[in-house]
């Protein structure tokens, strides 16, 4: 089974019925908390494959957890009566990617040590969304071990401009140079 290309494919299809029924940025909102809901609740998948529920549970277990509406209740529908539901995050990560391309959307991961201030996420996103000409949604992932400075995450670009970068390329250095040696 092709994971990826059946979750596009039910991505593309909700987001094609979605923008039909002009709702699409509410089940790109849905889609985010449903992302959200799997990472923090683990056990979610879990439950959604017990045996023990019948299909309008899950479906129900599903809505619930995104605080879904007529619209993304048919999805939750059609995933429950396909068997689809260990694809639910899949399904939800390549539909936020199709919107965000359709919109002109730019997802950024900003990681620093310490929480930052929201003017200076707003000076980031203004100075990046001017460098790509792109709305820019930023998230600030917090991770004390980059030390200070901060790792810039966007499509396929990586900045690590972090003291947890320079300490590992220093490591990478010194035993490129002690191989030399022996």
């Amino acid at each position: 089974m092709n994971v990826g290309a059946i979750s596009m494919r039910y991505a593309r299809a909700l987001l094609m019925f979605a923008t039909e029924q002009g709702v699409e940025d509410a089940i790109y909102k849905y889609m985010s908390r449903l992302v959200h809901t799997l990472d923090y609740v683990k056990e979610l998948p879990v439950l959604l494959r017990a045996p023990v529920l019948t299909a309008e549970e899950r479906v129900r277990i599903i809505c619930e957890a995104v605080d879904g509406d007529s619209v993304f209740e048919k999805f939750a529908n059609l995933i429950v009566k396909e068997g689809r539901e260990e694809l639910l995050m899949f399904i939800a990560h390549c539909y936020m990617t199709l919107y965000r391309k359709a919109k002109g959307i730019l997802a950024v991961s900003f990681t620093t040590a310490e929480p930052v201030s929201e003017e200076f996420i707003e000076k980031v996103k203004e100075l990046i969304g001017q460098s790509s000409g792109a709305y820019v949604e930023l998230e600030n992932v917090v991770d004390p071990s980059v030390i200070d400075g901060f790792v810039y995450e966007a499509n396929s670009v990586r900045v690590d401009a972090s003291v947890r970068g320079e300490l590992q390329n220093i490591r990478k250095k010194l035993v490129e140079q002690n191989r030399k040696l022996v």
